[in-house]
């Protein structure tokens, strides 16, 4: 009886297992791209794109803003959800380097974060005022499937 126990236990583990996994659809060829918008009357605007990394445990992020305030540092991130419907940050914060606004009010930034996005998922990039203001968000743009 014991055995038995054991190989339904067994048999189950690997079915959640395997559904977990179906669950998460990363395609390697999925690219994602963002038109970034300033909020609350900022002027800014910019592009952001994602994609796998090539072992494709991972996405590779690239941010470009522009019409910023000159000599800001502007942390930022990767979000589960959308620009309207706030989620957690992908990756961990700690992934993502602050970006430096030059002298005309550009920046730009990448990223590789630890974590794949999955085909029926939605994302957003989130760019915020300043470490100690993360409530204040700069600008963002909600992530597309290419």
């Amino acid at each position: 009886m014991p055995l038995r126990v054991l190989k339904t236990a067994l048999a189950l583990a690997t079915c959640s297992a395997l559904t977990a996994f179906a669950a998460v659809r990363v395609h390697p060829n999925t690219e994602w791209r963002a038109a970034v918008a300033g909020k609350d009357g900022r002027k800014v605007t910019g592009t952001a794109s994602a994609k796998p990394t090539a072992d494709g445990t991972g996405t590779e992020v690239v941010l470009a803003i522009d019409g910023d305030t000159p000599g800001a540092t502007r942390p930022w991130h990767v979000h589960a959800g959308s620009c309207t419907k706030a989620g957690p940050v992908l990756g961990g914060a700690r992934a993502y380097a602050p970006m430096a606004i030059d002298g005309k009010g550009r920046g730009s930034a990448t990223a590789t974060i630890a974590a794949a996005l999955s085909d029926t998922g939605s994302y957003y990039v989130n760019i915020h005022d300043a470490t100690a203001a993360m409530g204040v968000i700069v600008a963002c743009g909600d992530l597309q499937k290419r």
